[in-house]
């Protein structure tokens, strides 16, 4: 009250306003703060919803080294956790399943369920930056928060998987870098990375890896055409090492595994 007393006497000795002017100016400068701690305030609350959910990119944990993808066959496992709390309700809703209720949309596996490629001790993964792009981030196992299957074998080694998961979502990125429920998910990403490092698909990397290194200049794996193990491409005794068995054992894991919400309002699997 005082310090508006002196707005009006400083007015009146001013001559530029009287009584009104003086309240219509209160008015607005109380709803300039006004819109500026909404502001704020959505501001912050996005933030936090980022800092919940763990938008935008994490450091990079794989160590330094060669990348080689002629080394010993490794057990190559999908795995998934939920995706919980405030930040998986938040992600369920933007992704369009609180629209759910009111489409006829049939059998959307649940994004809440976060699935990923884990190999030894890192997890290779699709995640999303603040814009809810599509990015690549890479994490240590911890077991007992993941729902782990075997599907198959790869030579790749860890620096090879790393720049493997950079050019997946690259080439997601080319042809779609917005996240989606269907066609740009975490199962789409392990899939097509599966089916980058399996045992047998060498020569098929190499071409796509080569494509992918001249347009952006990134990434250098030793010996990329020279396969090695050329027999794996044609052994028939081996089947756990044929390129189509990895991938359709992953899918099928999946399909088994993945919560997937109807329009009916019920959470059912595949088949």
């Amino acid at each position: 009250m005082e310090s508006g007393m002196v707005r009006l006497e400083v007015d009146a000795e001013e001559g530029e306003g009287d009584i009104s002017d003086a309240g219509s100016s209160q008015s607005k400068s109380k709803r300039s703060r006004m819109g500026n701690y909404m502001k704020k305030g959505l501001a912050k609350g996005k933030v936090l919803m980022e800092h919940s959910l763990g938008l935008g990119h994490w450091p990079n944990v794989i160590p330094a080294g060669e990348a080689d993808i002629s080394g010993p066959p490794r057990i190559v496992e999908i795995g998934w956790h939920p995706v919980g709390g405030f930040g998986g309700k938040w992600f369920a809703e933007k992704t369009g399943l609180g629209k759910k209720i009111t489409e006829s949309v049939n059998r959307y596996p649940d994004p809440t369920q976060h699935w990923a490629v884990l190999i030894d001790n890192y997890a290779h993964e699709l995640w999303m930056d603040e814009h809810l792009d599509v990015i690549y981030i890479n994490e240590k196992v911890k077991r007992d928060e993941w729902k782990t299957f075997e599907v198959g074998r790869t030579r790749f080694n860890d620096e090879a998987l790393r720049q493997t998961g950079e050019m997946v979502i690259h080439n997601m990125r080319q042809k779609r870098p917005a996240y989606n429920l269907i066609s740009n998910n975490c199962q789409n990403f392990a899939v097509l990375m599966l089916d980058a490092v399996q045992t047998g698909a060498h020569h098929e990397f190499a071409t796509t890896f080569e494509v992918y290194q001249r347009a952006t200049g990134r990434g250098a794996i030793k010996d990329l055409w020279i396969d090695k193990h050329p027999e794996e491409q044609q052994d028939q005794s081996k089947p756990e090492l044929h390129r189509q068995d990895t991938v359709q054992h992953a899918q099928q894991v999946m399909d088994e595994h993945t919560t997937k919400l109807d329009n009916h309002a019920t959470a059912s699997h595949f088949h």
